[in-house]
């Protein structure tokens, strides 16, 4: 529409001036007006561009909008956890293929790297702006420590003047009364129309939508707290809410997933992951603050946080703790008791046990507050040179009736001279109830049951004993096997891999199979050392020469001259009939 200047100026002083210069007049004045409009919008465009456009960089929006929080520069892994952010935004798989399939990572960094800032609050907001998510659920071990995340967001959308100003769809949303749909701090609702919500690990989180969005992404930021690991069913349960729940939200595609996390045991959710043939097509991988070069010198990975001096320091204070928090090594070996000591040897069935004493042992592992509800069988023999044998393990989880019915099976694999139950924790009613079993199964051997096969030759007379175990167990474990099996007087079979894996990984892991070779070692050495009696040289008939030397003819022998020892089945026979068998 054409305006016509003479009209407008009629009246006015400016009523006989030339239109033509009044016309260059406004034409200048909108240019200015223009210019500066342009201006004011020009450094906002282009940041905007920078950090969220179609090639727009995370990198750059952690720099420009959260200064306050990256005053340093960024280290290894901030950069490598940046970049994996980054790739969640492509639109195509590896292959080149479009229609992404969902993308899902672990990575473990260390602690105060600065993981839950570049995760749970910038990248949130980075991945909502660039639209590849609308719906995303924060997770953590707490729903307070998942809160906490969103408190941070609202703050930041809140006192961040640029982040703001850019980036208006950041505010809250408002309904027709002017009032914000939700903004609290387990649930935003924004003005761009996504939403986040947090969540604690194990809530109700099935059947959540917003609108028409199903969420499409978890970001999970430390899934554990530290009484969280010292329960085994605890952990399972936690591990079974992420396979059964949280991973089975999204669409019929799947639901894109970060799990971050700082080690803090070996059966935590994140190692659970990391090393589980289940998680084989997730991205793992792992970070250390102190990182050795092919050539052996030693760096830190990020220099600028967490100097060299300052990691090596930590490193001599407390290596344990230095090794899971900053290194992500789950077992450090500083603290592994048995790790690099243990021998094994091939077990062959020898033809005759005469001069050995045998002792099974039982850890049942009911009812306690231990890592592990596994239950242990371990048998050992102290052979005539005065060597200790592994020759049976049975170590796996299993319910009462069963852990009878195997231990029956123990009893017959080997001739053994004394077997022990742990009563610890008011195990003995499992021990009553296996002597009634086994009663039960000597009178069905007494019949000569065809039904079942057995025979006289199946009834079983080892003496079975209570053991009380007190104290502290690792000092117990440690102090009574680290020396032998040092020295290889202690030997384990070595296709024992539950039982060796065990030991290699103690005191950080499952315990029952070190715990049950410690009692079958302190049966031998206590209860079958302290009974073995002399008898003199006119009683020697069928009796068996026991020795622990090396050489049992040596002339320095510790059994005195002219003195042998009773026989094994002789000293059975004796401990039954004192036990009442």
């Amino acid at each position: 529409m054409k305006i016509d200047l003479s009209e407008i100026l009629k009246g006015t002083p400016y009523e006989n001036v030339d239109p033509s210069i009044l016309g260059e007049a406004v034409r200048n004045v909108s240019e200015r007006l223009k210019s500066k409009v342009v201006g004011a919008n020009r450094e906002k465009n282009i940041c905007r561009k920078r950090a969220t456009g179609k090639r727009g960089s995370y990198l750059f929006f952690c720099r420009h909008y959260f200064p306050h929080y990256f005053s340093i520069p960024f280290g290894e892994q901030q950069m490598e956890l940046i970049h994996l952010i980054q790739s969640y935004r492509s639109t195509r798989n590896k292959d080149g293929s479009k229609n992404r399939k969902p993308v899902r990572s672990l990575v473990a960094l260390s602690r105060g790297f600065g993981k839950s800032t570049i995760l749970t609050l910038c990248g949130v907001l980075w991945l909502l702006l660039t639209g590849t998510w609308k719906f995303p659920i924060l997770i953590s071990s707490t729903l307070n420590q998942a809160k906490e995340f969103l408190r941070k967001i609202q703050e930041e959308i809140e006192d961040n003047a640029a982040l703001s100003k850019d980036f208006p769809e950041l505010l809250p949303k408002k309904d027709i009364k002017g009032q914000n749909v939700s903004w609290s701090d387990f649930d935003l609702v924004f003005m761009g129309g996504f939403r986040v919500i947090a969540k604690g690990w194990g809530n109700a989180i099935r059947g959540k939508r917003h609108k028409n969005f199903r969420p499409d992404a978890l970001l999970m930021d430390d899934p554990d707290e530290e009484k969280d690991v010292e329960s085994e069913s605890t952990m399972r349960r936690k591990y079974r809410w992420l396979e059964r729940a949280a991973l089975k939200l999204g669409t019929v595609w799947g639901i894109d997933a970060i799990l971050s996390y700082t080690t803090i045991a070996p059966n935590c959710v994140g190692e659970y992951v990391f090393n589980s043939e289940r998680y084989k097509e997730w991205i793992r991988k792992k970070y250390q603050a102190l990182v050795t070069d092919p050539d052996g010198t030693e760096r830190s990975s990020w220099p600028a946080g967490a100097p060299l001096d300052l990691l090596q320091k930590e490193r001599d204070e407390d290596p344990i703790t230095f090794a899971q928090e900053r290194q992500n090594d789950p077992l450090p070996e500083v603290g592994q008791k048995f790790k690099g000591l243990i021998q094994t040897w091939k077990f062959e069935r020898p033809e005759s046990f005469a001069g050995w004493q045998l002792a099974l042992a039982l850890d049942l592992s009911l009812g306690k507050t231990e890592r592990s509800d596994f239950s242990a069988i371990v048998g050992l023999g102290l052979s005539p040179l005065g060597k200790f044998y592994e020759l049976y393990s049975d170590i796996q989880r299993r319910r009462p009736d069963q852990i009878q019915k195997d231990f029956i099976q123990a009893l017959q694999a080997f001739p053994w001279d004394i077997a022990g139950i742990e009563t610890n924790g008011g195990q003995e009613h499992f021990l009553d109830g296996f002597k009634t079993r086994l009663e039960d199964w000597n009178e069905l051997c007494s019949l000569e049951s065809s039904e079942l096969g057995l025979t006289l030759a199946n009834k079983i007379i080892v003496p079975v004993i209570g053991i009380e175990n007190g104290g502290d167990k690792i000092r117990r474990i440690e102090g009574a096997l680290q020396v032998p099996i040092a020295t290889g007087q202690l030997l384990l079979r070595e296709d024992s891999k539950i039982l060796r894996e065990q030991f290699e990984e103690f005191p950080f892991k499952k315990k029952d199979g070190p715990d049950a070779t410690e009692m079958a070692h302190r049966l031998i050495v206590e209860r079958l050392g302290s009974s073995i009696s002399f008898l003199s040289t006119e009683e020697r008939s069928g009796a068996i020469l026991l020795s622990q030397k090396a050489n049992p003819t040596e002339k320095d022998s510790v059994i005195p001259e002219g003195y042998i020892a009773k026989s094994i089945n002789q000293l059975r026979r004796e401990q039954a009939k004192r036990r009442g068998f």
